[in-house]
Order: structure tokens, then C-alpha cells, then sequence
């Protein structure tokens, strides 16, 4: 339940790592006894998952007091996962800076810059610096697929593939951000309405986004496997959309939940640097993105964020200068 709420509602990269018995296996055994644990990796970062088994009896103090402990024997974060949550226990954790999560209702890690609250009304990311991935791709579609004006929530899901709840936490995310706003419809379902359109929405949220690429791995061409949903990329993309020349190193994007399915029979095959074919993979779905075989232009923008090639900046730039913004077509 907890990869299902943090990998697919709030659009994270996560992965169960099993079993922590050997990592806890010397502590005193009023902690072991205390906790179930388990090992987790989110965004990269691996976490001991500390469930409590007697959660009731003990005070939100002691609880922490215990996961500083675990955390100082076996070098490693903490993240304690409850049931429920009340203001005071929140606080209580928030005022120690101690990772927690609730599935399906709050997660608060202050080392991804992360505290998502739902409670009866979702309140979202009161200290991330950037748009969750989740976000993003729902901006970029609505900039260059089809507009999400207007729409109602559940059909905003089915176009990007995306559960109701999901949708609920973007748009939560986007309005504190002042970038929509949610109206009510006398069919009680909720639509969106946008602050601003077109290049001027991109040019206030473009700073707040970030580059696609979760990870890069490389592979041989002849190792490459057949039938992948994936879309050219990088430089092979930056070639086909402007007078960049093409890199003799092809490179493609790939979606990472497609990815993490597969990993298992591509993993011998990848390397981090060697290989003739850049493999990319994205924390959101190139493909419902792509213009045909390439990745979408806004997204390849944002690969290059930060580049010092001065040529490529203002060819990215001619670039979205003429695009058409598929939001302003009626």
C-alpha cells in the first residue's frame, strides 16, 4: 500500500527492498520488538521502514526517541509508517523532523523537501521547491496534447492515466501554486480552470519544473530489446526539432513504471556508461507526451535545463517560439 501511494499517487520513484532482518538483527530487542521492519528506496533513497506493533501504547516521543535509536546503529534513515495521525502526534513529529508516513493520507521526509497533507481537504508541498512529476506531466499534456480545461476530474485521470485520488493531489499542488483553480459544477464534480494560457502559463511554471530523466543507463544495440514503448530522445530528438546535428549515440525514453517491470531481464545487458544506445528512463510516460516517435518538446527543454552550449539554448528556444499551444486550440 505504501509504493502504491507514494509510486502512483504522488508520482515518486519507489521500490520495496524486503526483508531488514540482517540490518537490525544486533539491536537491543525491546526496539526489535517494538517495530516491524522493512527496507524502502524513494527517489533513490533508501529508508528503514519502522512499522510500529504496539503503535497505541506508546507516546509519539518514545516512538521517535526509538527510531533516532535505530537510526543511529544501523546508519540508516528512518521513515515510521502509522495507521492514523492526529494534529498532535503530527506536530509532535514535524517539531523533530522525524520521516513519517500515513498511506493514502500524509507522508512528511524533510530530506526530499516533502510534506503532503490530506486530512478531510488535501493541502499540499508547503516546502518543495519543484513540481512533483505527477504535476508536471499534467501541465505539459494540457500545454502541447489537449487542453484539460474545463474537464472534470475523472475524465482529467483517463486522459493521463492517472487515478481520481492522483489527480486530486496534483491539483492541490497546483493551486497553492496559483497555477488553476478548481470550480465546482452543479453536477457536484470538480473541473479545472487555469490562470493563464499558452506561453505565458509555460513561462511561469517552466522555473518550478525539472528534467524528465530519473536515471540513464546504456546498452548495445544488438542487446536492445524489441517491442519497448519508447520514444527517441536527447540528441536524437534535439536533431529531428532543430538544425542541431545529430550525436552518433542514439538515445530513447523510456516510462520508469514500464521500466521497473522489465528491469529484471535488461539488467545484464545495461551498463552506466558503455553502449552505443542511451537509454533514459523518465518519471513520467514519454509516450503519451510524444510527437509521434519523438519525446514532446517541452519535455526535451527541460533535458538540456542548465546546459552551457549556447547554440543548443537558442535553438530550444527558436523551438518553443514556434510552437502551437494545443491548450489555446478551439
Amino acid at each position: 500500500m505504501i509504493g502504491e501511494y507514494i509510486g502512483k499517487t504522488i508520482g515518486l520513484s519507489f521500490r520495496d527492498k524486503g526483508s531488514a532482518n540482517e540490518l537490525v538483527k544486533s539491536l537491543p530487542q525491546y526496539l526489535k520488538g517494538t517495530f516491524n521492519f522493512s527496507l524502502v528506496e524513494i527517489e533513490e533513497e533508501e529508508f528503514l521502514l519502522l512499522t510500529p506493533s504496539v503503535e497505541v501504547d506508546l507516546s509519539t516521543s518514545r516512538i521517535v526517541k526509538f527510531a533516532n535509536q535505530i537510526s543511529k546503529q544501523t546508519g540508516k534513515q528512518t521513515l515510521i509508517q502509522f495507521k492514523s495521525m492526529d494534529s498532535i502526534r503530527r506536530r509532535t513529529l514535524i517539531s523533530h523532523k522525524a520521516n513519517f508516513v500515513v498511506p493514502d493520507k500524509q507522508i512528511y521526509i524533510p530530506s526530499l523537501r516533502m510534506y503532503l497533507n490530506e486530512g478531510s481537504s488535501i493541502q499540499q508541498f508547503a516546502t518543495k521547491e519543484y513540481l512533483s512529476p505527477s504535476a508536471q506531466f499534467l501541465i505539459l499534456y494540457h500545454l502541447q496534447k489537449a487542453s484539460l480545461e474545463g474537464l472534470p476530474f475523472k475524465d482529467v485521470a483517463e486522459a493521463l492515466d492517472y487515478s481520481k485520488k492522483t489527480i486530486s493531489v496534483v491539483v492541490a499542488e497546483l493551486q497553492r501554486l496559483s497555477v488553476c483553480e478548481v470550480e465546482q459544477t452543479n453536477e457536484r464534480s470538480k473541473i479545472l480552470r487555469f490562470n493563464k494560457k499558452g506561453r505565458e502559463l509555460w513561462n511561469s511554471v517552466s522555473p518550478l519544473m525539472t528534467s524528465p530523466v530519473h536515471k540513464i543507463w546504456h546498452i548495445e544495440k544488438n542487446h536492445f530489446p524489441a517491442n519497448v514503448p519508447l520514444c527517441a530522445s536527447y540528441d536524437t530528438a534535439l536533431a529531428h526539432y532543430t538544425f542541431i546535428a545529430d550525436s552518433s549515440l542514439s538515445s530513447f525514453a523510456i516510462d520508469r513504471n514500464f521500466f521497473s517491470e522489465h528491469q529484471e531481464e535488461l539488467q545484464e545487458f545495461l551498463h552506466p556508461e558503455d553502449g552505443n544506445v542511451r537509454l533514459e528512463i523518465w518519471k513520467y510516460n514519454p509516450i503519451l507526451l510524444a510527437d509521434k516517435q519523438f519525446i514532446d518538446r517541452l519535455s526535451l527543454s527541460l533535458c538540456y535545463k542548465g546546459t552551457d552550449d549556447e547554440r543548443v539554448r537558442k535553438e530550444i528556444t527558436e523551438m518553443i517560439n514556434k510552437m502551437v499551444w494545443q491548450e489555446l486550440i478551439k
